[in-house]
């Protein structure tokens, strides 16, 4: 039984443990950061542009830390790319008569990435931003749209495979870029895939030629660009190549805008400036000499381009007409062709169409009833290989009967464009022999043998576990007493438990006091892992700016926390002065420069870059190695 004099102690305990509770709740969290006023800032990267050069617009939110996705599709004089957000809060504290204050700024921002669609002053209207019940509106931003100029160091020029089609008909879009100088860094824009009256496909690229490829940020996605040479103008460039397949939905007269690439090409060459210009652009790439190329901004405007686009017609359209245009032909093989009833046949079938074949798909053969009624069609059936301007087909059919004497012809019904009338293609008879299949019985089995049936006597044994014992009196009668169990497991408890909480209710309290008296500290202690794992992170982007992205970010995060120095307010300068009062050396604070200006001239670009950047996360790792020497 429990004496009174442990009820009491046990009692005791609780009420420590209970009030250790509260006295947490009430010193951490009863001081709750009272709720911030909502804020919501537009602003852009620059008011100025070309038509069809993308510039960074934000919207800087301040009073939140996860505010909404804010809607910008009422934004229709610009394409819209969503470039991620970011937390943008800063922390300061003040002690005062030894009253400890904590001042928390919550804020984040979005990027985008606008291209304006057309010349003329053009806004951007405001955007509404809600975060934890509130709501707030930006102020609309008015940005002048320049038309851009072709000059003769950059021609862009788009063709069509042809000028006219049907519905439904694949046309090929051609976009190629001559280049007459080195650039670093571009952007291309084509208003036609905003139309909703096409449907569009990428090519096919084979990178295995030996040719040069690039991938080439475009809208939500992405080509593959062929890098080559050719002539315009009587003069020589290099070129950069890539096409889309348009799929017409309906009949009308399409006017193409024209397309636009902006870019930053080399116009010359200056000298070095001080080691601590905080200038982010200047440097980014230098020659062997020492000397820092001058790149200047250039959007290069296309040629336009027009289609017309007819119905296919009513009047004569086949009954088995599956949506095929173009000009069509067809062939057909099979393998074997002297078979047994039942036995497989590969067919293969090759059809010849038009330039683009990938959304092609052969009708059925279920479908085809002079192939139906001799022959067992499975409903599997292998997917089309292209190559060039042929696809090959694969079936397996079983022929059902010996008296099948070929597989008949093929028909497909297509449009043809070249006489707009409905024709039908067809392959020709293949000759079979197929023998009837031969019934195999038991019978005809070599080295068969007479099955005996073996009769298995059931004994019964008089034996077992009884035998083991002589009497029942060696099971004795143990009963359980569960309340003596209860007692002793609850008494161990009531024992162990309350002195347990105590005591780790006692380092709880130490920590959160000394994380409350320098709650930076901790951030410090585990900023370099975070600065690793945020570089390794960005070895598994998919491109160098969004892998200079998240170097930017881990260094940032990693300085602020070390130097006590705010995200949101944290420049070079400030972060030079400081590692230099820390003794850190002229040539790391170099190379921590030079990989900030990379990132950033990354970050603002937002696309791939001919030359890449390989090297730079390795730097990275070596450069966060050497700091942290220095600031452990």
């Amino acid at each position: 039984m429990m004496t009174a004099r442990t009820a009491i102690f046990i009692t005791f305990l609780s009420i420590v443990f209970f009030l250790g509770a509260s006295f947490i709740h009430v010193s951490f969290f009863g001081k709750g950061l009272h709720a911030e006023t909502l804020q919501a800032n537009a602003a852009v990267s620059s008011s100025s542009v070309f038509a069809g050069e993308p510039f960074v617009f934000q919207i800087q939110v301040s009073g939140s830390e996860n505010p909404d996705k804010p809607d910008l599709s009422g934004i229709k004089d610009f394409s819209v790319e969503y470039r991620g957000g970011q937390q943008n809060s800063s922390r300061s504290m003040t002690i005062v008569n030894g009253q400890v204050t904590q001042n928390v700024r919550r804020g984040y921002f979005f990027s985008y990435e606008l291209t304006p669609k057309r010349t003329g002053k053009l806004m951007v209207p405001s955007v509404t931003v809600r975060a934890g019940g509130q709501s707030i509106h930006t102020k609309p931003v008015i940005v002048t749209v320049k038309k851009p100029a072709e000059t003769d160091d950059f021609k862009l020029r788009l063709y069509l495979s042809k000028p006219h089609c049907y519905v439904g008909e694949p046309v090929i879009l051609t976009v190629r870029w001559y280049l007459g100088k080195d650039v670093k860094r571009f952007n291309f824009s084509l208003p036609v895939l905003e139309n909703d009256l096409f449907y569009f496909i990428d090519p096919e690229v084979k990178t295995d030629s030996g040719k040069q490829y690039y991938k080439i940020p475009l809208g939500d996605g992405q080509v593959v660009g062929e890098k080559g040479q050719g002539r315009l103008d009587n003069r020589a460039y290099a070129t950069l190549t890539f096409r889309k397949v348009l799929i017409p939905k309906r009949a009308g007269e399409v006017k193409m805008a024209p397309a636009t690439v902006a870019c930053e090409a080399l116009s010359g060459y200056r000298n070095g400036r001080g080691r601590f210009n905080d200038d982010f652009f200047s440097g980014f790439f230098k020659d062997d000499i020492g000397r820092k190329g001058v790149y200047t901004k250039v959007v290069v405007p296309s040629n336009a381009l027009s289609l017309s686009i007819s119905n296919l017609p009513l009047e004569g359209r086949p009954a088995d007409f599956d949506g095929h245009v173009g000009e069509y032909r067809m062939s057909a093989s099979a393998s074997p062709t002297q078979v047994s009833v039942g036995d497989p046949m590969t067919l293969k079938i090759s059809l010849n169409g038009p330039e683009y074949l990938d959304h092609v798909e052969f009708p059925r053969l279920v479908t085809q009833q002079a192939v139906k009624k001799d022959f067992k069609i499975p409903e599997e059936r292998a997917m089309g290989e292209v190559s060039g301007r042929s696809k090959v087909f694969t079936q397996t059919l079983r022929a059902l009967r010996s008296d099948v004497k070929e597989i008949p012809s093929i028909q497909l019904t297509y449009f043809d464009t070249r006489t707009g009338s409905y024709e039908i293609a067809r392959t020709k008879p293949i000759p079979l022999t197929v023998k009837a299949a031969k019934v195999v019985t038991a019978l005809d089995a070599e080295g068969r043998t007479p099955t005996v049936s073996k009769k298995i006597e059931v004994e019964t044994w008089n034996s077992g576990i009884a035998y083991n014992y002589d009497d029942m009196s060696v099971v004795s009668h143990h009963p359980l007493d569960p309340l003596a169990y209860f007692k002793t497991l609850l008494w161990i408890c009531l024992m162990i438990l309350p002195p347990f909480f105590y005591i780790v209710l006692s380092a709880f309290v130490g920590m959160a006091r000394r994380r409350h008296a320098d709650p930076l500290s901790h951030q410090a202690r585990k900023a370099y892992n975070r600065l690793i794992e945020g570089l390794k992170k960005a070895q598994h982007t998919d491109g160098p700016a969004e892998s200079c992205e998240m170097i930017l970010t881990a260094f940032r995060d990693y300085l602020g926390s070390k130097l006590r120095i705010p995200l949101g307010a944290m420049t070079f300068g400030d972060v030079r002065d400081r590692l230099s009062q820390r003794e850190v050396g002229q040539e790391t604070l170099d190379q921590l420069k030079n990989i900030i200006e990379m990132c950033e001239a990354a970050r603002y670009a937002g696309q791939e870059s001919l030359p890449g950047s390989s090297g730079l996360l390795q730097q990275s790792f070596d450069l966060a190695r050497s700091i942290e020497k220095k600031l452990k």
